[in-house]
């Protein structure tokens, strides 16, 4: 049996929340060294669309994995666009000019993502001082080199458009958020723990579960947490938001195992 390659992004900016992602990050990285897989890491200023796309073409990954911002089409590295899939003006005229679903498709595209995340959440809990996504991403579509992939993301809002267009590109699964991904940072790091959390999911991947059951056990981590969290509404309401909005999408028997 061949060896699975799993392959990181881990943009890291200081003042932002990639600083604490890219902390869980590592921890998922060491998992993936420690369990024998060959894994690939692009962190902070090598976040980069060129080399993203390059490294999926060289490395061929089973499983890719990015702790970072994430848009309605596209994940964010360092500095802008890593995983898009764009659109072109005859397609954003098409959906100006089609049915109502296209119609609100084309108003997330346009002006949703212009607004400020800290605006669309609770303060204190995902508020950065400027949006990612405020600008569309101008870099080439390369979602389809996604294709015959698992896609991990601790993102907000990618499963929402880009998911859908991976796993229509050929992805075999993808995991992620179709809103904000909230987690609070606070003198007791209780950052930590939404991080611990996700690095559940991709332990139970990696240990050969399918994305269904990987999910599941998430899953059940959350709701003893939701509980046991229950007086202090800023950690229970944001495990609730997030476990409401991940997503998981394609083939959920889809394993690491080819």
């Amino acid at each position: 049996m061949n060896i699975a390659t799993v392959l990181f992004t881990l943009p890291d900016k200081r003042g932002d929340p990639t600083h604490f992602t890219a902390i869980w990050g590592r921890k998922a990285v060491a998992l993936s060294k420690s369990l024998g897989y060959k894994t690939v890491v692009l962190s902070g200023n090598q976040t980069t669309h060129a080399n993203v796309s390059s490294a999926l073409i060289k490395y061929n990954p089973r499983v890719v994995i990015h702790y970072g911002h994430g848009c309605r089409t596209n994940l964010q590295g360092q500095d802008g666009c890593i995983i898009t899939r764009n659109y072109n003006t005859n397609e954003l005229m098409e959906m100006a000019q089609g049915s109502i679903e296209d119609r609100i498709k084309l108003l997330k595209i346009l002006d949703f993502e212009k607004q400020p995340l800290g605006q669309l959440s609770c303060p204190g809990i995902c508020n950065i001082d400027s949006d990612p996504c405020a600008d569309r991403c101008k870099d080439d579509t390369n979602v389809g080199l996604l294709k015959d992939k698992i896609i991990l993301t601790t993102a907000c809002f990618s499963a929402d458009q880009l998911g859908k267009c991976a796993i229509s590109s050929g992805a075999d699964g993808y995991k992620g958020f179709d809103d904000l991904f909230l987690f609070p940072t606070d003198g007791m790091e209780s950052q930590n723990l939404f991080g611990d959390l996700e690095l559940i999911f991709i332990r139970e991947l990696l240990l050969g579960k399918t994305i269904d059951e990987a999910e599941a056990v998430m899953s059940e981590k959350e709701d003893i947490l939701i509980t046991k969290f229950k007086p202090i509404k800023y950690m229970s309401l944001s495990l609730l938001w997030n476990k409401i909005h991940r997503k998981t999408l394609g083939n959920l028997d889809a394993t690491i195992y080819y």
